[in-house]
C-alpha cells in the first residue's frame, strides 16, 4: 500500500519572516510615524535561506529603494505642478508609463532582480498620497519605511546563538544518498548549503563523472573539491582541474582491457588529459552502449573521444556494460585474474535499462575513503563523517562511532546538521 505523502516541516524561513514582521511592527510603535505596511513588506521579501543571499537580497533591494524614491518624489513634483486634480486618469496613465524607466533602469545597473521592490516603492510614493502631501517628506518617509523592512530582515536571518562547530571535520555525502526522482530535495540543498554558509567542510561523492554529479547537485555550494568515479579523482569545480587522481598500474590496465575486449563488450576508458576528462571509445556492439554514449556526450567538463588513448595518458577507470549475468561472469573473471590485487571491480546498475549493469575497473588504492583522507591531510582536517549508499539503504558512518541508517535523505541531512554541532566524543568502538 502506497505511503501517505508527510506534510513538510514548518522551516526557519518561516519562522524568521514572522518575527521580522513582528519587530517592522515594534519598530513602528516606537518610532510613532511612518506606514508599517511598507516595512513587513520589505522584510518578507527580502528573507532569505542564506545570510550571503540575504546581504545580497539586501544590497539589490536597498538600490531599488532609493531609485523608486527618487523617481516617486519627482512623479509627485510633476503631478502637483503639470497635471489637473480633477483628471485621475492622466495621475495613472504617468505611473503606468514611468513604469518602463524605472524597470529598465534596474536592469541597466545590473539589478534586475530590485525591480520588484523598485515598483513597490514607487508606487507606494505616488498611488498612496495626498493630493496636499510634501512630496520630499512623503518620499523620504516610505523610503525609510522600506529600508527599515530591510535591515530588520537581514538582521533576524544574520542572528544565530553561540553553537559549538566541528571545523575539524570533513563530511562526505555521496549523490545516491540524496537523490530522490533524479534530484536532490530542496529541503537538503538549503540544509548543505547553509552547513557550508556556518564553516563546515562538506565533500560531494559520486561514481560517475563530475559532469553527471554537477548537473544532480545544481544549486548545492561546492567549497570543497567533489570525489568523482569512486574516488578515482577529485574535481574541483571552482577551478575546473583535478588536484588528485589516482591511476590504474599501467601493466595491470592493459591486461584488465585485454579481458574487457576479450568478452565482447565495448570497453569505456576514463582518463585526465589537460584537466579535461576524456572517455575514449570503440566501435559500439549493442544499441545500449551507443544510447549511453549520446548520454555523456554532450555533458560539459568532458569529452567523448573515438579511438584508443594516447599511451602517455594512464586510465582513471575502465568500464563496460552488459546483462547483469554477463557482468557477474565477467566480475569473477577480473577478480580471479593473476593481476586482480592491483585493481578493484565494482557493479553499477543501469538505472536507464532494466536487467543490465555497468561494470567498473579502478586502482586497488582508488576509494572514497583515501580520498577524504588525502583531502583532509590538504585542509587540515581530522575526521571522516560519511553519508552513503550502501546495499540499497542510506548508511551514515564514522569510524570508531554506531552507524545509524536514515530513512530518507531529509533524514540523513539532519543528522550532518546534528554531527557538525556535535563536541567531538570518545570513540566507542575500536579502530
Amino acid at each position: 500500500m502506497k505511503k501517505a505523502n508527510r506534510l513538510p516541516p514548518i522551516g526557519l524561513r518561516i519562522v524568521k519572516s514572522a518575527i521580522a514582521v513582528f519587530l517592522c511592527f515594534a519598530v513602528y510603535l516606537l518610532r510613532g510615524q511612518g506606514m508599517p505596511f511598507y516595512s513587513v513588506i520589505a522584510a518578507v521579501l527580502c528573507m532569505q535561506p542564506y545570510v550571503s543571499g540575504s546581504i545580497k537580497v539586501a544590497l539589490n533591494r536597498t538600490v531599488g529603494t532609493f531609485i523608486g524614491g527618487i523617481f516617486g518624489m519627482l512623479v509627485l513634483l510633476f503631478e502637483q505642478s503639470c497635471l489637473p486634480h480633477d483628471l485621475p486618469v492622466l495621475q495613472y496613465a504617468v505611473i503606468s508609463l514611468v513604469i518602463i524607466p524605472l524597470i529598465y533602469i534596474t536592469l541597466l545597473v545590473k539589478k534586475s532582480s530590485a525591480s520588484y521592490i523598485t515598483c513597490v516603492v514607487f508606487m507606494s510614493i505616488t498611488v498612496s498620497h495626498g493630493a496636499d502631501v510634501n512630496p520630499y517628506l512623503f518620499a523620504v518617509d516610505r523610503m525609510v519605511d522600506t529600508l527599515i523592512g530591510i535591515a530588520v530582515s537581514l538582521g533576524v536571518n544574520s542572528f544565530h546563538l553561540p553553537r559549538h562547530r566541528d571545523r575539524g571535520l570533513l563530511m562526505v555525502v555521496e549523490d545516491a544518498a540524496l537523490l530522490r526522482e533524479g534530484a536532490i530535495p530542496s529541503y537538503c540543498k538549503v540544509k548543505l548549503n547553509q552547513m557550508v554558509g556556518r564553516g563546515a567542510s562538506i565533500v560531494l561523492s559520486t561514481a560517475r563523472t563530475p559532469a553527471s554529479l554537477l548537473t544532480k547537485s545544481e544549486g548545492v555550494e561546492q567549497k570543497l573539491p567533489a570525489i568523482v568515479l569512486s574516488g578515482a579523482a577529485l574535481f574541483d569545480a571552482a577551478e575546473k582541474t583535478y588536484p588528485h587522481t589516482v591511476p590504474l598500474d599501467t601493466q595491470a590496465a592493459q591486461q584488465a582491457l585485454a579481458v574487457l575486449q576479450e568478452h565482447g563488450r565495448t570497453p569505456f576508458v576514463y582518463t585526465v588529459i589537460h584537466e579535461v576528462l576524456h572517455i575514449f571509445h570503440g566501435d559500439f556492439t549493442a544499441a545500449e552502449e551507443e544510447e549511453f554514449y549520446h548520454s555523456m556526450r554532450t555533458l560539459a567538463h568532458q569529452s567523448s573521444v573515438y579511438g584508443a588513448p594516447p599511451k602517455e595518458a594512464a586510465p582513471l577507470c575502465l568500464m563496460t556494460l552488459d546483462t547483469e549475468e554477463n557482468i557477474a561472469r565477467l566480475k569473477r573473471r577480473l577478480e580471479s585474474a593473476p593481476f586482480s590485487a592491483s585493481i578493484r571491480v565494482d557493479v553499477l546498475d543501469d538505472t536507464a535499462h532494466d536487467g543490465l549493469s555497468f561494470l567498473t575497473v579502478r586502482d586497488r588504492e582508488a576509494t572514497r575513503e583515501k580520498a577524504a583522507k588525502w583531502l583532509c591531510r590538504q585542509k587540515g582536517l581530522r575526521s571522516v563523517f560519511q553519508v552513503q549508499w550502501a546495499q540499497g539503504r542510506i548508511r551514515a558512518a564514522e569510524k570508531g562511532y554506531p552507524d545509524p541508517f536514515p530513512s530518507r535523505p531529509e533524514e540523513a541531512v539532519r543528522q550532518m546538521e546534528k554531527r557538525f554541532y556535535q563536541k567531538r566524543r570518545p570513540a566507542t568502538r575500536g579502530d
